[in-house]
């Protein structure tokens, strides 16, 4: 499955991703939309080198100790988190993405903090940040 280049699993019971998902070298879309089951991420997704596109949208993954995973994928142009109650925080390794064109946000409820390195982002066309009950520590340029 060296060739995929389209991966999207949607509104099921997937509680984890397999480890082997790294195998998917040349990937440069997953889509992880509304499994409410899965929990987590294989380290293993920093082996995805060619993935542009990151959707995780209406998930209950929490992102606390994967953020240094995501920073990982430097080519990532487009990075999707809407709707996920268990952000609470966006952490300062998001600056390293320097490729960085799309950054979503939104609907992420409990989501009261953005790093103020999020203005390295020079790349960034595209920032979508609504419904968020309060947010402090915010510079973006």
């Amino acid at each position: 499955m060296g060739s995929l280049h389209f991966l999207y699993i949607s509104e099921n019971a997937i509680k984890e991703l397999p480890y082997s998902i790294s195998h998917l070298i040349g990937l440069p879309f997953l889509g992880l939309e509304n499994c409410k089951y899965l929990k987590s991420l294989p380290g293993s997704i920093c082996g995805l080198k060619s993935l542009l596109q990151f959707f995780v949208d209406g998930s209950n993954l929490d992102l606390e100790g994967y953020w240094e995973i995501i920073e990982e994928l430097k080519h990532l142009i487009q990075l999707c988190l809407g709707g996920m109650a268990a952000i609470t925080e966006v952490s300062t390794s998001i600056g390293r993405l320097k490729d960085l064109q799309i950054l979503r946000l939104s609907n992420c409820e409990n989501l009261v903090t953005l790093p103020n390195n999020i203005g390295n982002l020079t790349t960034l066309e595209a920032f979508m940040f609504v419904t968020v009950q309060s947010s402090r520590n915010c510079l973006i340029a």
